[in-house]
């Protein structure tokens, strides 16, 4: 059908349809960002390492080959880097560029339609001069009293628990199988395992020979003080320079809250694939049975309530998590939790152990995995040089339009436990939600040039 109206018409109407399409980009464009309801920030602090990183050092660790960021703080200046893989105290960084801190959009408008959440990471003002912009977790919601012990954070003496994705989010990383540090025993030992760049594989044993065939993460750390090892130094010159000991984070302080995630890449035969880990107290084992697609979840010798169930197909490179975070056992298949059971620790006391993760082959079933990665949760306790800690010292009661704030880096974080009354942050006070980091620095050499550029790798959404 052909159109009754003249060719100046259409062009005009074209021409107002784009106009109209202009004014409405400008205004929002000017509402997000002249309006500043989404707002750039730069991370120049450390408190929320290593979930957002301020001004910090790219090091190759000389050891064992871990790349990690070092934190910079000009008030006090260092030349060597601690590896927080194999401990290993000399890597230099003297000579090595300072990037920048993280860049993070911040979202205005999602805390004007809802209160934060608990593990929400936040931006806000302290009330104090210069009124100066801060990022911190989410820990306590209004009227709420806030208890810090054993690390964990307790709400009116219940402990607080994480879902997966904040699980992960926060996890940070003990050991990578993948980077045996030299000088240091081997961390993951099994008789009948062979291990190949990160990757290990247990053979089935024939019918009627169906031993337990274990492969256990032992801790194993520097001794502080002892001489270093170079790359080519043998095991034997190692002796007396490391030990086994329990999981610690920088304080000192025992952490029994774990996580093991691996890859299953290959089973073979029947039997069972099993997973042990202790928190101290108690020793929890997940079953996994390739043949049958089928889970069993034990504590001690006792199946846990809702701890049976089916699985997805046991290889193909399939993704296995178990954590023991907040006192809640956790299990999941890529990603996807099946079994979410808190308990009650069992009396008596701790028992920390340098063992506290076994992967094993039962009933001769043939197992190569890989991935294996070990992690710890965050674990809040006082701050470095604080003589009082709101809510370690003593429960605090938050007010109705107040939150409690942590940051991830708990040792050197300045947060709701150090800062003078009033310590918990007014709803006033409010910016928005810590959105995605769009910036995450590189260092790129183009000839004699030098530039810092994005780092796509590392953009991402922030939990």
């Amino acid at each position: 059908m052909r159109s009754n109206r003249s060719p100046s018409c259409c062009r005009l109407r074209f021409l107002t349809e784009r106009c109209t399409l202009a004014v409405l980009a400008v205004l929002v464009m000017r509402t997000w960002y002249v309006e500043g309801l989404l707002v750039p920030l730069r991370i120049t602090g450390g408190s929320m390492a290593t979930t957002l990183l301020g001004s910090h050092q790219q090091v190759q660790c000389d050891q064992c080959e871990h790349q990690f960021a070092n934190g910079v703080d000009p008030a006090r200046p260092v030349t060597k880097a601690v590896c927080p893989l194999c401990g290993y105290a000399g890597n230099d960084l003297q000579g090595k560029p300072v990037l920048l801190g993280d860049g993070i959009l911040v979202d205005k408008t999602i805390l004007r339609l809802r209160r934060p959440r608990r593990w929400e990471v936040v931006v806000f003002r302290r009330p104090e001069p210069p009124y100066r912009m801060y990022v911190k977790r989410v820990v306590g919601l209004p009227e709420e009293s806030i208890r810090i012990r054993d690390g964990d954070v307790y709400v009116e003496g219940q402990i607080q628990r994480k879902t997966l994705a904040q699980q992960r989010a926060m996890a940070i990383l003990v050991d990578d199988a993948a980077s045996q540090p030299p000088g240091l025993p081997p961390r993951w030992q099994g008789d009948a395992w062979g291990a190949d760049r990160g990757r290990f594989a247990c053979g089935s044993d024939p019918p009627g020979d169906a031993a337990d065939d274990w492969l256990e993460y032992c801790h194993w750390c520097r001794v502080p003080g002892s001489v270093t090892l170079t790359k080519d130094a043998t095991l034997k010159k190692s002796e007396g320079q490391t030990r086994q000991c329990p999981i610690t984070e920088p304080c000192g302080y025992t952490v029994t809250d774990l996580m093991l995630s691996l890859r299953l890449v290959e089973t073979r035969g029947e039997g069972s694939l099993a997973i042990r880990a202790t928190d101290g107290r108690d020793t929890f084992k997940v079953l996994l049975y390739p043949d049958r697609q089928r889970y069993e979840v034990l504590r001690g010798d006792e199946v846990v309530p809702g701890g049976v169930g089916k699985s997805p197909r046991l290889t193909d490179g399939v993704e296995i998590v178990l954590s023991l975070f907040d006192k809640q056992l956790l299990l999941a298949f890529d990603g996807r939790p099946v079994v979410t059971r808190e308990y009650a620790p069992s009396p008596g006391p701790l028992k920390p152990t340098p063992r506290p993760l076994a992967i094993g082959s039962q009933g001769g079933l043939g197992v190569t995995i890989s991935d294996i990665r070990v992690y710890r949760d965050v674990y809040y306790t006082r701050p470095i040089g604080a003589w009082h800690a709101w809510g370690v010292d003593a429960p605090c009661k938050l007010p109705d339009d107040a939150y409690f704030v942590l940051g991830d880096n708990s040792p050197i974080s300045e947060d709701s436990r150090s800062w003078p009354a009033p310590s918990f942050v007014p709803a006033k006070l409010l910016v928005g939600k810590a959105l995605v980091v769009h910036f995450p620095a590189r260092r790129v050499h183009v000839g004699p040039w030098r530039f810092q550029v994005p780092d796509p790798t590392r953009i991402r959404y922030i939990r």
